[in-house]
């Protein structure tokens, strides 16, 4: 005999875990509104930082585009808050034609372009209570301590025919870079013509291939094929290394790449049995956060796990230790389901109902052995005209 306990991860109606890590309505309202703001305010905000710095009249047209968890559908509510915060990511997209076409050095085109977006959404920040704070791969807007989020803004830059099939709700202007960075220009470890694909650019002023867009065709792609429980999946994985770590720990990307590598290999099926599909992903993320992870169809050659050694380690034991005391949770006997609770909430945490109500017995195939047979309707045969 042993337990189901789908019930306490996700169900239509009642309290559940997926329901509990949900943002609320108003907090997502609130910080799509000041992604909203921030692109409505650099529609006019950058061309006057161009004029004022170049006195040029050269634009170019870039894209904005909605990526990360708000495009997947896995956004959750921060479990530690804080300093854990939910995020908007909001890449600002332009054409590598603006920078290569004036001979610009694409050290100081990565570093001016963290320089341009900073100075021009400052006012709007000020306004606001906003704070600036640059990342290593973004300009990051913190809305306010009593909000516990952000938005986050990379910079990119894409070939002019890829710039056409980024799509967002409106457009801006571009920008130019400031004339003086022109001039102390540091050598330049990478040139314009070899970056024939979407490229970020970092703060050091280093620029990484990487286009967001196909990661959220992939997550679609896989999404299709395992229906909503995937988006589940994804996001108890989330949870739980909120759940442990207060920062760091495995990426979101590299969860989601995990679990559906794991599901790609499976002959099983879960239905909407969560706690059992969760347990075959568990069986398989630690030897999987413990090594490196690839996934082409995301990022050809590059190695997800971002984890140093002693990092992979401590993910690793800490993966085997939530499937450990899933799958004996699940094992357990009626009579054990305060038990079950209690293991599943160490990596959870409280935001996993205690509430035994939710969890049932299950004898799997022995049910069906046990069910007496019934007799059945016969059925109704109505008229059709078909030859």
């Amino acid at each position: 005999m042993a337990l189901n306990l789908n019930k306490l991860l996700h169900r239509t109606s009642g309290t559940c875990f997926i329901g509990n890590i949900t943002p609320p309505t108003k907090e997502v309202a609130n910080l799509k509104s000041a992604k909203d703001q921030i692109q409505k305010h650099l529609t006019t905000a950058i061309p006057a930082w161009l004029k004022e710095r170049l006195g040029d009249d050269q634009v170019a047209i870039p894209r904005f585009r909605t990526q990360g968890s708000q495009a997947y559908g896995t956004c959750n509510s921060p479990c530690n808050k804080p300093p854990q915060e939910m995020d908007w990511d909001f890449g600002i997209y332009l054409p590598v034609s603006l920078y290569d076409d004036n001979a610009i050095h694409p050290t100081v085109a990565a570093k001016s372009y963290y320089t341009m977006v900073e100075e021009s959404i400052a006012p709007l920040a000020k306004k606001n209570g906003w704070t600036l704070k640059r990342k290593p791969t973004c300009v990051r807007v913190v809305l306010g301590a009593q909000h516990h989020a952000h938005v986050d803004l990379p910079l990119y830059v894409a070939p002019d025919a890829e710039l056409s099939k980024i799509k967002e709700i409106a457009t801006l202007k571009a920008i130019a870079m400031d004339s003086v960075s022109f001039r102390e220009a540091a050598k330049p470890v990478i040139t314009w013509d070899s970056l024939k694909r979407i490229s970020l650019a970092c703060e050091d002023g280093t620029w990484s291939a990487s286009d967001p867009g196909r990661v959220v065709l992939w997550f679609e792609r896989k999404r299709d094929r395992y229906g909503a429980q995937l988006v589940r999946l994804c996001r108890y994985l989330k949870a739980w290394r909120d759940q442990k770590w207060l920062s760091g720990g495995p990426s979101s990307l590299l969860l989601m790449v995990c679990a559906v590598q794991a599901l790609d290999r499976c002959t099983e099926e879960f239905s909407e049995r969560d706690d059992l599909a969760l347990r075959y992903i568990l069986a398989k993320l630690g030897d999987q956060l413990q090594s490196s992870v690839y996934e082409n169809a995301v990022n050809e050659g590059e190695d997800l796990n971002r984890l140093n050694a002693s990092e992979r380690i401590e993910a690793a034991t800490k993966a085997k230790e939530f499937y450990r005391d899933l799958d004996a949770a699940i094992s357990l006997s009626p009579a054990a389901i305060t038990q079950a609770i209690t293991w599943l909430r160490v990596h959870l945490g409280e935001r996993l109902p205690n509430d035994s109500g939710c969890v049932s017995s299950d004898n799997g195939p022995q049910n069906i052995r046990q069910t007496p047979p019934t007799r059945a309707a016969a059925p109704i045969v109505t008229a059709t005209s078909a030859g």
